[in-house]
């Protein structure tokens, strides 16, 4: 769902809480006045092709512009474009429907666009339609404007955009650049998850305190990744990774400042590391462009960079207990538990503290060893001779024991960002696309675990962790 800092601040709240009160309060406001992230319009007909058209036409300019808010039910003053007077509208789910299928109908591309509908307490079914448009990562879009059919008899394909508080369409020359943007903007996409996932790797092998050496470690048979409380540790053996990085296509911003890293400290002390497990960040720092968050001392067990511009990368070390062998066994249940406390950590720093938006990439990295990370020829310290990651289950271990060991483990996918920050299936389905292709290199067409529907197969989870994620997918 589209988010607006600025916006959002003329309702004092998210827009989905927005309430009829709340639309009127925006009457006569000179800050509430249209702009190019907002417009109001008395009502919108779209029944007939030119009434499509002009309501696609409304939409389509915020999208490739900067997103923003469209106001259905406002009406306002000619001479200062403030909104002056609620009209009504009909706010029926039928309606929202109709609006929905008339988007997809006429523009090429489907749009990110929520529309949310206000009632008036006093007038049941009717009142305003919120129409939040995202900026999209895929613009230029067009919309086929049938309105004039002198030369065509299909009409034509116009691109719209925002001029101010008004909307033209853009010329040739504005089109061709956009579309060259949007291919730069692919490539910059991947070149930042690149950079962004090396630097979180490469800042957890730097500060991970597992080199020295020191008594015994008391035995580990709880859930999650331990956490030694005491002194130096003796040199270890590898331990496996999983990374989870996010980079929105839509960049947020924030300024790290004092209140920033007190506002973190301030959620990461409310909000577990892990869903449903009981154990928060212990330390929360900053470091140049981004805010940092550690779980562990001296031995890290979880790491976190948390990135102005809503990037982050959020790594865990997989291994729990000593192990022998040529391959380091990992139980895939816990891959995905990991998997979706990653995703919500990062989505909600991305939506919530910084207001990215849009697509959102995600790259899902399972390491046999620090210096596994990427092709970037980084040169990180070993801890020993390398050894595989052999993923395994507690409910089918059949299956997995004819999979294949592998170093290194990779899956790239696009989600909303919106999905991962909340809970339900939207951040379920991401986790099961981008856990899928990961485990392509193991041999493992997919993972059971989930489903890309967003839905839970709960006979497939065994133990503290079925209960756990039951419980967390009661929604």
């Amino acid at each position: 769902m589209f988010r607006s800092a600025r916006l959002e601040a003329l309702f004092g709240k998210r827009f989905d809480q927005v309430v009829f009160a709340d639309v009127i309060a925006l009457i006569g406001r000179e800050e509430a006045a249209e702009a190019a992230d907002l417009d109001y319009k008395e009502r919108v007909h779209a029944k007939n092709d030119e009434q499509k058209v002009e309501f696609c036409k409304d939409v389509v300019a915020m999208a490739n512009d900067r997103g923003g808010l469209l106001v259905i039910g406002m009406k306002e003053d000619g001479q200062r474009a403030l909104p002056q007077e609620v009209t009504k509208v009909e706010v029926s789910d039928g309606e929202l429907r109709r609006l929905y299928d008339v988007l997809l109908n006429v523009s090429p591309h489907p749009l990110r666009v929520d529309i949310l509908a206000v009632e008036d307490p006093d007038d049941p079914g009717h009142g305003v339609l919120l129409v939040l448009v995202e900026r999209s990562g895929l613009a230029p879009h067009a919309l086929l404007d049938t309105r004039d059919k002198t030369h065509h008899r299909d009409g034509w394909l116009r691109f719209p955009i925002r001029n101010g508080a008004a909307t033209r369409w853009m010329l040739e020359p504005e089109v061709a650049t956009r579309y060259r943007d949007r291919f730069i903007t692919g490539r910059s996409v991947h070149d930042r998850l690149n950079a962004v996932e090396i630097e979180c790797v490469e800042a957890y092998a730097e500060r991970d305190g597992s080199t020295l050496p020191d008594p015994p470690q008391e035995p580990h048979h709880g859930l999650g990744p331990r956490t030694p409380e005491y002194g130096f540790y003796r040199k270890e053996p590898a331990r496996p990774n999983l990374v989870v990085t996010v980079v929105p296509e839509t960049a947020g911003r924030l300024v790290i400042n004092q209140a920033a890293l007190q506002e973190l400290r301030r959620a990461q002390a409310a909000e577990p590391v892990l869903i449903g497990l009981d154990r928060t960040f212990q330390q929360v720092g900053v470091a140049p462009g981004r805010l940092t968050a550690i779980l562990g001392d001296p031995i890290i067990a979880v790491y976190s960079e948390l990135h102005t511009d809503g990037s982050g990368s959020f790594l865990i070390s997989l291994l729990r207990e000593d192990q022998t062998g040529e391959t380091i066994q990992v139980l895939v249940q816990e891959l995905v538990w990991y998997l979706l406390s990653g995703l919500r950590h990062l989505g909600r720093h991305a939506r919530d503290r910084t207001a990215a938006g849009g697509v959102t990439a995600i790259r899902l990295s399972l390491l046999a060893d620090t210096d596994e990370v990427g092709d970037s020829g980084i040169d990180l310290p070993r801890r020993d001779p390398l050894r595989e990651i052999q993923l395994t289950s507690n409910t089918s271990y059949g299956d997995y024991a004819r999979l294949s060991p592998t170093h290194r483990a990779v899956g790239d996918v696009f989600a909303p960002l919106d999905d991962l920050a909340t809970d339900g299936p939207g951040l379920i389905s991401a986790a099961a696309l981008v856990a899928n292709e990961a485990c392509h290199a193991f041999g493992l067409a997919e993972v059971p675990l989930l489903d890309t529907n967003g839905t839970i197969n709960r006979h497939h989870w065994d133990g503290p962790l079925q209960a756990i994620i039951t419980n967390w997918a009661s929604w």
